[in-house]
């Protein structure tokens, strides 16, 4: 046995650490004498003690801890643990490089502004045979994956499109924006409607007689700047009303663009005069 301060130079830990592993419930003493109160230490502790804080440095919590040296613990049970928090870590790596990312972008902005030329500009849309593919997915920023899977669906079908500029758009359905499951429509223009295989659809798009329509240079973050200017827009012209399914066209983007900054996209928001 070994007093607290001889188990704490041993184990190159404080005496201050030991204490609070002992309030944790994840290291109490072997032994406490009754009448000194002197906090003994068994040798045998000294693998628990580093185990402790190599799950404490891995970011384990005090009761993921207490279960991870539990004497009755599995050898493949805390194999598991430790794959399930390389996961959390890795996912929580992810999120940071997209924090850093914009960081980087806000200081550019700042740096060096990019001055975007947007107008709003009036447009009907006319009725126009498409095939869509509808579905929801876990964020906007998924769309691209929702066209490749459009594409590979596609190659059993036997369709004639319209080899023409813009020959796509997108359609959001939901009534406002969404932190997640977001439910988009992903449209290709064909010449004439022809029956498809589900989850594809064929059919007539409705004309839509007024749209705001904004041309967006650049990569996709810039579009939330393109809707605040349509914001102070319509703030400005109080006879105009928005209505709802809006659409996106992509004039320009990553199948056909290497650099973000090349980028084309067309915001249509359906419009109404009110008086």
């Amino acid at each position: 046995m070994f007093k607290i301060g001889e188990f704490s130079k041993l184990a190159q830990v404080s005496v201050r650490m030991l204490r609070y592993y002992d309030e944790q419930g994840l290291l109490p003493p072997a032994k406490v004498d009754q009448e000194s109160g002197y906090r003994f230490y068994h040798v045998s502790q000294l693998s628990t003690l580093q185990k402790i804080i190599l799950l404490k440095n891995l970011k384990f919590s005090t009761a993921e801890i207490k279960a991870l040296i539990a004497d009755d613990l599995t050898d493949e049970y805390f194999q598991q643990q430790l794959r399930k928090k390389y996961q959390q870590i890795e996912a929580t790596i992810l999120e940071e490089q997209k924090r850093l990312l914009q960081l980087a972008k806000t200081i550019e902005q700042i740096e060096e502004p990019q001055e975007q030329n947007l107008h709003v500009i009036f447009r009907a849309l006319p009725s126009e045979a498409v095939v869509s593919f509808r579905k929801i997915i876990p964020s906007y920023y998924h769309e691209g994956e929702l066209w490749q899977e459009f594409g590979e669906l596609l190659q059993e079908e036997q369709l004639d499109y319209l080899k023409q500029t813009p020959d796509n758009f997108t359609v959001f359905h939901d009534e406002c924006y969404q932190e997640e499951g977001v439910d988009i429509e992903i449209c290709l223009k064909v010449k004439q409607i022809l029956p498809v295989k589900e989850p594809l659809t064929c059919y007539q798009a409705e004309r839509i007689p007024l749209v705001a329509s904004i041309f967006v240079i650049g990569s996709y973050d810039n579009i939330k700047g393109a809707y605040h200017y349509f914001a102070d827009w319509l703030a400005e012209n109080e006879e105009y009303e928005m209505l709802k399914l809006s659409r996106q066209v992509s004039h320009r983007g990553p199948d056909t663009e290497t650099d973000p900054r090349n980028y084309l996209t067309e915001i249509q928001i359906p419009i109404t005069k009110i008086s």
